[in-house]
């Protein structure tokens, strides 16, 4: 009766390790896409800045000039 309750319960605990082990991979997939987006937004800020610079630079050309 011991070894079936045994049974049942590392059973049990076989499939929770296999979940938490799939649970973590999502984790991880998610971070790795988290910091994708992060990149990319950084990425996009700077094109925005750069741009938006180059439009500042170019007005006071006109005005100065």
């Amino acid at each position: 009766m011991n070894n079936d309750k045994c049974g049942v319960k590392c059973a049990f605990e076989q499939v929770a390790q296999v979940e938490f082990r799939n649970l973590a991979g999502s984790v991880r997939e998610l971070k790795e896409r988290m910091t994708r987006l992060e990149q990319t937004l950084a990425k996009g800020i700077g094109l925005l800045v750069a741009n938006l610079a180059g439009m500042v630079i170019m007005l006071m050309g006109r005005l100065l000039g």
